[in-house]
């Protein structure tokens, strides 16, 4: 700004010199998550089931610290459900052909339940939102009910589970998100992430990749 015999130099972030920029949002040593969204098969079972729906949940608490990074230690769990496609139900059919129960069936949805344990590093990429990265291991379920076609009734509200299957292995994960800070909500969150979930041993077929958003505290 020009005035007299001299001028001022104002910075160009508009900021007047001295002045310090906002604090980082409230960083909690604690955190706890929930949210859903949806649920995409991978893999081999792209061919059995369609998009689905998720929920997921979690809690941790901060490991470690730097001047920027922080590291959390936490517990996730996931449901995932899709439904069985029609073609996979036929081949299904196929390949049982002396089970009754499987015969009757006209549809059919498969859930999914884990429960991990993860590292999750955080990075400040702005004074208002982070970015961060996570990965682990943990327990995992896969269920499979096949439903036939029924009159309702009192009794019988809806389609009866004429055959079903499932099974529990190991499994590991890992993905990333952001965490997008709330105004005057003292570190309240908003969250938007990509977990790649895969099963082990009976359930090594199994892939899948859940996109949720939700809250975080």
């Amino acid at each position: 700004i020009l005035g007299g015999t001299g001028f001022l130099v104002v910075p160009a972030h508009g900021q007047a010199p001295g002045v310090q920029p906002p604090a980082d949002p409230p960083d909690h040593s604690c955190t706890l998550n929930a949210g859903g969204g949806i649920a995409e098969p991978a893999g081999k079972e792209t061919s059995n089931f369609s998009r689905g729906w998720n929920f997921d949940a979690g809690l941790g608490v901060r490991a470690a610290r730097g001047q920027r990074w922080r590291l959390f230690l936490g517990g996730n769990f996931t449901f995932d459900q899709l439904d069985v496609k029609p073609a996979a139900l036929q081949e299904a059919r196929i390949l049982n052909p002396t089970d009754v129960g499987l015969l009757e069936a006209t549809a059919g949805k498969a859930k999914f339940y884990s429960t991990t344990l993860d590292l999750t590093l955080r990075y400040p990429v702005y004074r208002t939102f982070n970015a961060y990265l996570f990965a682990g291991f943990g327990w995992f379920r896969r269920d499979l009910e096949f439903t036939s076609a029924s009159a309702q009734s009192l009794l019988q509200p809806g389609s009866p589970v004429v055959f079903g299957s499932g099974g529990n292995s190991g499994a590991y994960d890992f993905g990333g998100g952001v965490n997008v800070n709330i105004p005057r909500t003292k570190g309240l969150m908003l969250y938007a992430e990509v977990r790649v979930l895969h099963g082990l041993a009976i359930n090594s077929a199994s892939w899948l990749i859940p996109i949720s958003a939700g809250l975080r505290w």
